[in-house]
């Protein structure tokens, strides 16, 4: 995989990211609010943990399908 198409990927997986947190954020959200955390400490974490998931199965996915040097 070249570098612009592992920038792309990388890209629209984040892309594709933003846009299913922000679906799944109203009930998530909720959810762990009610563990007792504020409103703003709730969405950042909901953000980074879908975020840090994500990339990290971006990372993984194209370190198997590239092919070695």
């Amino acid at each position: 995989m070249g570098r612009k198409a592992a920038l792309f990927v990388f890209w629209i997986t984040g892309y594709a990211l933003g846009a299913f947190a922000w679906l799944v954020r109203a009930p998530l959200i909720q959810f762990i609010e009610n563990l007792g955390l504020s409103a703003d400490m709730t969405q950042g974490l909901v953000a980074g943990l879908f975020g840090s998931s994500v990339m990290v199965l971006a990372v993984l996915t194209w370190s198997y399908l590239s092919s070695p040097s």
